[in-house]
């Protein structure tokens, strides 16, 4: 009788259990379909305000732009808790539109922009970024020093906001305060980096050649520094790379400043570029092989032909690319007629680019 009663207790006890667990369960469904329903109220609200006031300063600010109103005619029908929907909607304006029209859109969010300062700062990572996008599009000249300052945010998303909103060509100033956080960056591509440093256009050359030159500066940083001369094809930075590569080991440094010479040099520069085809590291060799083919002369031809038999793909694909620019098409056809084991490789580089 006793193990009995013991037994049904402990069925009470898992059916107890079990209606709670379930009762639970069904509290927070209930829980969560109401902050759902909440939530899409909420947005939709939101969204219906936003729709309101677009229609309300749209057509004011088309008749500002065509001169049919003042700054003060529209100011008046921004409300004092509208400033930040203000602000947004002028920004969609700023970046469709240049020259005059767009610094009387910045003329309209002057007074309101010192609200996004604290956000740039205080904010979450997505807050720091809008506001400082903003800051950047509609005021930069006067909020520079908070973005220069946000370079080194915690977060480096925020900080390449940053960093790109500082890349003007009228203020190539601002480049050097990028310059010198680059170092930042580590996880972005050297490619995008140097992209960001040639929107400034040419007036940013001093800049990146002192910083391809400084020996105190993070060998990757002065790789980007590079190839960015090299984007901007800036003549008088062949001197510089040929420089680097006589005195630096440094392989991603050493690719780079190949390839601003293959770019850009002139024969004087063969000799070092001759002495890295002999490189140990495939890499180098490789780059050093293809400004070869760029520069050389024809006493290179041989060189260039022993590189297309090294045992590194790489450095085969690149040397036969610089006997094709170099003027040893003849060469490469007589590998293919010959069937060396390179031929598909030959015949391959020979129709790149037609």
């Amino acid at each position: 009788m006793i193990p009995f009663i013991k037994e049904f207790a402990f069925r009470d006890q898992v059916f107890f259990i079990l209606s709670l667990t379930i009762l639970v369960s069904l509290v927070l469904v209930f829980l969560f379909a109401i902050s759902t329903i909440y939530l899409r109220l909420r947005n939709m609200r939101k969204a219906k305000r936003w729709r309101a006031l677009e229609g309300k300063w749209e057509p004011i600010i088309l008749d500002y732009l065509d001169g049919e109103r003042t700054v003060d005619d529209v100011r008046s029908q921004v409300g004092e808790k509208e400033s930040l929907y203000f602000l947004d909607f002028t920004l969609r304006f700023a970046q469709r539109l240049r020259g005059e029209e767009n610094e009387a859109i910045d003329r309209l969010a002057e007074p309101y922009l010192s609200l996004l300062v604290k956000r740039s700062v205080k904010g979450d990572a997505s807050q720091r970024a809008r506001a400082l996008r903003t800051l950047s599009t509609l005021g930069l000249d006067r909020f520079s020093d908070n973005i220069i300052a946000a370079l080194d945010d915690p977060s480096p998303l925020v900080a390449m906001i940053a960093a790109r909103a500082l890349m003007h060509e009228d203020r190539p100033d601002y480049a050097e305060h990028v310059l010198a956080r680059l170092h930042r960056f580590e996880n972005w591509s050297q490619s995008y980096l140097a992209s960001i440093l040639t929107s400034v256009g040419v007036n940013i050359t001093p800049a990146l050649r002192n910083t391809l030159l400084d020996g105190n500066t993070p060998s990757r940083v002065r790789a980007i520094t590079a190839d960015a001369l090299r984007e901007l094809y800036i003549l008088e930075a062949a001197d510089d790379a040929y420089q680097v590569i006589a005195t630096e080991k440094d392989r991603d440094l050493l690719a780079a400043a190949l390839r601003l010479l293959r770019a850009v040099g002139r024969p004087e520069h063969l000799p070092h570029i001759r002495n890295l085809c002999r490189s140990e590291d495939f890499v180098i060799r490789a780059q050093a092989l293809h400004a070869l083919g760029s520069l050389g002369e024809t006493e290179d031809l041989a060189l260039l032909e022993q590189g297309f038999a090294d045992e590194s793909p790489w450095v085969a694909l690149q040397s036969a690319r610089g006997l094709k620019e170099a003027g040893g098409k003849s060469i490469l056809l007589q590998l293919i007629s010959t069937k060396h084991p390179q031929s598909d490789l030959a015949r391959q580089v020979l129709a790149e680019g037609g």
